[in-house]
């Protein structure tokens, strides 16, 4: 059996992203992995929940520019989504796209004009992944263009491999979920001590408090109302606490003081 150059490179990085399945920097590695596959602009994994807003476990760093994109899609619109319509359906496990799951008229509504298309983009492929009891699991690569006939084949050639590996990357992403519903008290006390160790150089007060502030889920907006200061303010403190805690979005701050060794110090940033 011959193999080509172009296949040891591809199972270098299949190696490269198992590597970090269960750590923080998992989802991020698959997008990358994807990336050389198909083209898209953003992405983001969540979970859809029945009559409740989606859980959103990481997305791209990009989304940052919108602080209010999932703080709006949470409030409400979700409901009006056409994949989380479609995964109120007990889908079967695979990928989807767009045109597969959308009403025919979709691209005519005022929720695709005014929402999804300043903010998703012009089309839309998912990974959904039933998990049983909790929702559907779901990937989701937007493109600001229709993506081709080829990307799709070659996303839905990867399904039979990547859907299971999402199953497991869950099931670690899970059990820090619930590490942090644990013993709220207790956590917040951990979680803030944390907050002022781990940074490099140490964290400000006001920088512990924009985090603690991300982390229940404020938008930039959201944070300037509460603490009585500038969006712009917001956007430095934010952006300042990211680069001393060695991560580029809220994802990676949950995922870094979700565990209970994280919150004591013991995990190394990545």
């Amino acid at each position: 059996m011959q193999i080509a150059v172009s296949d040891l490179a591809f199972h270098h990085r299949l190696g490269k992203l198992l590597e970090q399945l269960g750590e923080p920097r998992f989802w991020p590695v698959l997008a990358s992995f994807l990336g050389e596959i198909a083209t898209f602009d953003t992405w983001v994994v969540l979970l859809f929940q029945a009559d409740q807003p989606p859980l959103i476990l990481a997305d791209h760093a990009a989304n940052l520019a919108a602080d209010d994109l999932f703080a709006d899609y949470r409030a409400g619109l979700y409901r009006i989504d056409p994949f989380y319509a479609f995964s109120q359906q007990n889908p079967q496990p695979g990928l989807y796209r767009l045109d597969d799951v959308a009403p025919d008229s979709f691209r005519d509504t005022e929720y695709y004009r005014q929402y999804f298309s300043r903010n998703v983009g012009e089309d839309e492929l998912q990974f959904l992944l039933p998990i049983a009891g909790q929702g559907v699991l779901s990937l989701s690569l937007a493109s600001r263009q229709r993506f081709s006939a080829s990307a799709v084949g070659r996303c839905q050639l990867f399904s039979p491999w990547l859907l299971p590996l999402m199953r497991k990357a869950w099931q670690f992403d899970a059990s820090l979920i619930a590490q942090q519903q644990n013993n709220p008290a207790q956590r917040q006390m951990r979680l803030e001590d944390a907050l002022r160790q781990r940074g490099n150089p140490q964290l400000t007060e006001r920088e512990v408090q924009v985090a603690l502030l991300i982390l229940a889920g404020h938008s930039t907006k959201a944070i300037a109302r509460e603490l009585g200061i500038s969006q712009d303010t917001a956007k430095v403190h934010r952006r300042n606490l990211y680069a001393k805690l060695g991560v580029s979005q809220q994802a990676g701050l949950f995922l870094l003081f979700a565990a209970p060794d994280a919150a004591s110090g013991t995990t190394p940033v990545n």
